[in-house]
C-alpha cells in the first residue's frame, strides 16, 4: 500500500488526487499540512525546529518508497526534501501550465491568468 503525505499551502486539486491514484499508484493521501507550514515566519534565521513534528510523523508513518509531495517556503522545502531522500521517500512536486488571456474591457485590457494541475514530477537528486 503506498502513500502520499502532502505538505503544501492549499489543498490537492481534484485532476492532482486522480493523478496519484492513478498515475503514482497511491492508496492513501495524508495532509501533514497545517498552520505552522503555511505560516513559517520569513524573519526567523532558523527554521529547521518548526519542522520536527513533520519528520517525526514521516518516521512513524512512512516507508521507503512512499511519496513526500512538498511545496512551500523555499528553505522549508529545501529541509524535507532532503529528509525524504535520507529516508528513502520519493519528493515530488506540483507543476502547473499557465493560461493567459487578455480581453478588452471597457476600453481597457484586462489580464486573466489560469493555473490548471500539469503533472507531478521529482525532485531529483544529482
Amino acid at each position: 500500500m503506498k502513500k502520499l503525505f502532502m505538505l503544501m499551502n492549499h489543498e490537492m486539486l481534484q485532476s492532482q488526487i486522480k493523478e496519484a491514484r492513478e498515475i503514482l499508484k497511491v492508496d492513501e493521501i495524508i495532509n501533514l499540512s497545517d498552520k505552522v507550514w503555511a505560516n513559517i515566519d520569513p524573519n526567523k534565521e532558523k527554521i529547521a525546529n518548526d519542522l520536527s513534528a513533520y519528520k517525526k510523523r514521516l518516521i512513524c508513518e512512512a516507508k521507503k518508497g512512499d511519496y513526500l509531495l512538498v511545496q512551500g517556503d523555499f528553505g522549508a522545502t529545501y529541509h524535507m526534501v532532503n529528509f525524504a531522500f535520507a529516508h528513502e521517500l520519493i519528493p515530488i512536486y506540483a507543476t502547473t501550465k499557465r493560461v493567459s488571456v487578455e480581453k478588452l474591457i471597457d476600453g481597457k485590457i484586462v489580464t486573466t491568468r489560469e493555473f490548471m494541475h500539469a503533472r507531478f514530477r521529482e525532485y531529483e537528486n544529482e
